[in-house]
Order: C-alpha cells, then sequence, then structure tokens
C-alpha cells in the first residue's frame, strides 16, 4: 500500500521551519551589516553616499548638520545593528550553541517590535515635504518594516532549542 507516499513528517517540518528561519535571518543579518558599516562611516566623519555633511543630515536625520548625531552615538547606532545580526542568526540556530535559547528568541523578538515601532513612526512623516520625509516613506520605513518581518519570522519559527553543534 502507498499511503505513506507524499507523506509530510514532523521531520520534514521542522526541516522547513529551521530553513526558512535560516534564510529570513541570513537576510536580516546581511541587512544589519550592511547599515551598521554605513552608520561606521558617517560615525567615522564620511558622508558617503551623500557629497556632503549637510545633504546626509537633511536627508537622513531630517535637520541641519549642526544637529546631527555625534559620532558616538551614530557608532552606538552601529553596534546595535551588530547585536541584532547575532541575536537573529543565533536565534535561527547559526550560532550560539552555549548560549541559552531564551536569550536569542527575546532579542529577536525585540529587534522585531523595534523596527515595526520605527516603521509606524516613519509613516506619520506622510504629508511633510521635506527631503527626510520623503526618504522615510519611500525607504526607510518601508526597509524597517520588511526587516521586522523577517525578524518576526526567525522569531516565531527558529528552533525551540539550543543550536546543535555540528560535528567536524
Amino acid at each position: 500500500m502507498l499511503s505513506n507516499v507524499g507523506a509530510v513528517t514532523n521531520d520534514d517540518i521542522r526541516t522547513d521551519r529551521s530553513a526558512l528561519a535560516r534564510t529570513a535571518a541570513i537576510a536580516a543579518a546581511s541587512a544589519f551589516i550592511a547599515l551598521g558599516g554605513l552608520h561606521a562611516i558617517w560615525a567615522a566623519g564620511g558622508t558617503w553616499p551623500f557629497t556632503d555633511k549637510e545633504s546626509l543630515s537633511e536627508i537622513v536625520w531630517g535637520g541641519p548638520a549642526s544637529t546631527f548625531p555625534s559620532p558616538a552615538a551614530t557608532l552606538v547606532v552601529t553596534l546595535l545593528l551588530g547585536v541584532a545580526a547575532l541575536l537573529v542568526t543565533g536565534r535561527a540556530g547559526i550560532w550560539g550553541a552555549q548560549v541559552p535559547p531564551w536569550v536569542f528568541s527575546v532579542g529577536t523578538w525585540g529587534v522585531a517590535t523595534v523596527l515595526l515601532l520605527r516603521a509606524l513612526i516613519g509613516l506619520m512623516s506622510i504629508g511633510s515635504d521635506s527631503s527626510n520625509a520623503t526618504m522615510d516613506l519611500v525607504l526607510y520605513s518601508p526597509l524597517c518594516l520588511v526587516l521586522a518581518v523577517l525578524c518576526g519570522v526567525v522569531a516565531r519559527v527558529g528552533p525551540r532549542s539550543s543550536p546543535v553543534t555540528r560535528k567536524s
């Protein structure tokens, strides 16, 4: 009898969930690392991809260069983006076998929540005509929403127990 042909097992579901969590984690972590690198450039005094500090400040920060966050504050953002990358990849089981699983779970849910709130706050710029408001609606809020969803997926479907250490 062929009653089990094509049947999906619990192991298949766990494998699919793990693959989904890993893929979402790698996508989110890649974005966090790239954004962290960009913030590191700004913390070091660079203005890329803009031509000057005034353009950078107006479009990214929404105010004059004199109000742009300090290099130390910008470096804190860089570090937080790195922590976010570590949390989501740890939750997906990519690393961190010695870390209690709840750290990655709570941390990843926290990152998802912060990003969702940032996306929603960005929507408050609807109706404003500043360069920053335009970028908020076109780039920053959608990016935060996508990252929030990716982190939510990782938090929800990531491994239920500690990551398995790989045998060499």
